[in-house]
């Protein structure tokens, strides 16, 4: 396992769906992500470039999150809530907050990415006012680009 890995750079990389999102389970999408870090921690910006699930209306997401010893985590969050309707398309409200995706990961030396696993925690409430939690969760990877 590396030491240091220098995260500061561009990145790209693949996120796919997992069985929670049942059709379109193992569709992916494509990302770019730009990141600066400072002792550990880093913040960055990421464009989703193409796949299932991508909104037209997709802005520039935030990331925030720290690296030691090869093993990565981090929070993604977008300027405002998207998710797929009944039929399968993505829609936005731009009226609530994007939830939190958690990423987690491990530097693979052999391959010089990235691996790992994300998820996403939603509270709904129902007809009865009693709140139900979802949990959906996929896989990722990503390669440095540009340093």
């Amino acid at each position: 396992m590396p030491n240091q890995i220098e995260i500061t750079g561009q990145w790209k990389g693949s996120f796919w769906y997992g069985p929670e999102y049942g059709a379109i389970e193992g569709e992916s999408v494509e990302f770019m992500m730009f990141l600066e870090a400072k002792n550990g921690e880093f913040e960055g910006k990421c464009f989703e470039m193409g796949g299932v699930g991508v909104s037209p209306n997709a802005d520039l997401a935030l990331i925030k999150g720290f690296i030691k010893d090869g093993v990565i985590s981090f929070v993604k969050k977008y300027n405002h809530a998207t998710f797929f309707d009944e039929d399968g398309n993505v829609q936005d409200d731009f009226f609530k907050p994007s939830h939190e995706i958690i990423y987690h990961g491990e530097y693979t030396e052999s391959d010089h990415k990235f691996l790992g696993d994300w998820e996403i925690v939603t509270k709904v409430e129902d007809s009865g006012g009693d709140m139900i939690e979802y949990l959906c969760t996929g896989t990722w990877e990503m390669k440095k680009e540009i340093e």
